[in-house]
């Protein structure tokens, strides 16, 4: 196993691909039209525009961060306004414990922050999670030092991240080090 926190919530389920519009496709270049395709990209856009799991599509490309062709009808400069608009107050558990192993995620401000708290908590290895938040070591330390200061200050408000930091198994988290 290479996790070394296991979520609550179960992993995303991407069975819902088999039914796009676009699956099977003998064409996937017309979901990656440059600039000055207008027609090859209207075209995707149409074709995204029937498809049945079109919500899904877009969930994932703005979880995953998915900057390149068209999905769920979007261009990418379209997606990035949604996923601007998505990230500002998000924090969910299962993408603060995907960043804790070192997995890429695109993370709100307040996931980012509790990545920093978990780790700080448990003692965690910045090299595991400081390059999913594009830090360096030196940032690393510090953003554990801050962490430390809020956990002294605010405890009560810190609830999630500890519960998070009770689910963690340190003989995994040896292993995946």
């Amino acid at each position: 196993m290479s996790s070394t926190i296991i979520s609550i919530t179960s992993r995303r389920d991407h069975a819902w691909a088999r039914q796009a519009a676009c699956a099977g496709s003998q064409q996937p270049d017309r979901f990656y039209p440059s600039p000055d395709e207008t027609a090859k990209n209207q075209a995707a856009k149409a074709l995204c525009a029937s498809c049945p799991v079109s919500d899904e599509c877009l969930t994932e490309a703005l979880e995953t961060n998915d900057r390149y062709g068209i999905r769920a009808g979007l261009d990418e400069r379209e997606r990035l306004v949604l996923h601007e608009l998505n990230t500002n107050g998000r924090w969910e558990e299962e993408r603060v414990v995907a960043a804790l192993n070192g997995r890429p995620v695109h993370l709100s401000r307040h996931e980012r922050n509790s990545v920093s708290v978990v780790a700080a908590i448990l003692g965690l290895d910045p090299r595991i999670w400081a390059p999913v938040l594009g830090i360096g070591r030196t940032r690393a330390l510090t953003r554990l030092r801050e962490a430390r200061a809020q956990l002294e200050r605010q405890p009560f408000l810190l609830r999630r991240e500890q519960r998070i930091a009770s689910e963690f198994n340190p003989d995994l988290a040896a292993v995946a080090a």
